[in-house]
């Protein structure tokens, strides 16, 4: 989800002639989820430029890739061209950016197996929760993927897709197995589980 940080302007009229653009437009992604571009872009008054330049957004890579493909903003099209150089015109060519990634598929097979550290051997009538009581299993990709808590979808870390943490929390194995076959994912990636105390440990191969 890493982008080119924050995008400078001193000039009040070019900042809100692109607000209004950018709060127009919607992106919509593959899974139906949208995310409106103005929501990225900070609110500002005239008296606020007085003193000089101040940053406007911190964008994310999906949604510098957007920018490139869609903005006439000079100011930020000139912040990707600084930042991005000889990858600016890659992403100009990017297409099907709300398509599902390539190689991604849902209703794969899931198989979970013991973790080198386990001490509860997993059962195909796991319990419900971690022995710990209330508290939920942890899931996390041991490959570069993480995770979006509002919409619950994983996805790689330079899919044209947001995300903001690398844990889920999982009520049930049954669930877990459930929550994971519902997701686009490419064969051969591996998440752990874990629970509260230590020897709650496992493996989950996407085949």
């Amino acid at each position: 989800m890493a982008g080119i940080d924050k995008t400078y302007t001193d000039n009040y009229e070019e900042y809100k002639k692109f607000k209004i653009w950018a709060d127009k437009q919607v992106i919509t992604f593959f899974d139906g989820h949208t995310e409106c571009v103005g929501d990225w872009v900070w609110s500002y008054e005239k008296e606020d430029f007085d003193n000089g330049e101040i940053p406007i957004m911190n964008t994310p890579k999906w949604l510098d890739i957007y920018l490139i493909q869609n903005c006439k903003s000079q100011f930020v099209i000139e912040r990707m061209k600084d930042v991005y150089g000889k990858h600016f015109e890659e992403y100009q060519k990017l297409s099907n950016l709300s398509a599902v990634p390539e190689g991604y598929v849902k209703n794969r097979k899931i198989v979970i197996t013991n973790g080198d550290n386990c001490k509860f051997p997993f059962k195909k009538k796991m319990f419900r929760k971690p022995i710990g009581g209330k508290m939920s299993w942890l899931l996390q990709c041991e490959d570069n993927f993480w995770y979006n808590s509002e919409t619950k979808t994983w996805v790689g870390w330079d899919d044209f897709y947001p995300h903001n943490t690398n844990t889920a929390h999982i009520k049930s194995t049954k669930a877990l197995v459930r929550h994971l076959r519902k997701q686009y994912l490419p064969k051969g990636v591996k998440f752990r589980i874990s629970g509260r105390y230590v020897g709650e440990e496992y493996s989950v191969l996407v085949r």
